[in-house]
């Protein structure tokens, strides 16, 4: 395969990889608590982490091989973790150690 090939062939498969994804889910942070406490999404799927609290968090999110931090999450600031592997992953703040949420990616 010559390296225009291959060129053509990886941008081919950005381009279906992007009309492809599935929607974000957005998973809200309130009175010191996720809104959920466990998340099923598909490999394709970002989440967005919305602190809509009043006060500041700091997610971290830690599983097959990876680990995300968000920094400092002031009210009112969204994380976007971007589509996963799949596998169970532990979201937590490290603020505030009883926000935690099990994450499954299928």
């Amino acid at each position: 395969m010559s390296a225009r090939n291959i060129y053509m062939y990886l941008a081919a498969m950005l381009l279906a990889g992007s009309s492809l994804a599935g929607e974000p889910v957005t998973v809200g942070q309130k009175g010191l608590r996720f809104s959920a406490a466990e998340l099923s999404v598909a490999a394709d799927q970002a989440i967005i982490f919305l602190n809509n609290d009043t006060t500041t968090h700091n997610i971290t999110v830690v599983g097959e091989g990876l680990a995300l931090n968000s920094g400092l999450q002031a009210p009112g600031v969204e994380f976007r973790v971007p589509a996963l592997k799949p596998g169970t992953y532990l979201v937590s703040c490290g603020i505030h150690p009883k926000m935690k949420l099990t994450l499954t990616v299928k």
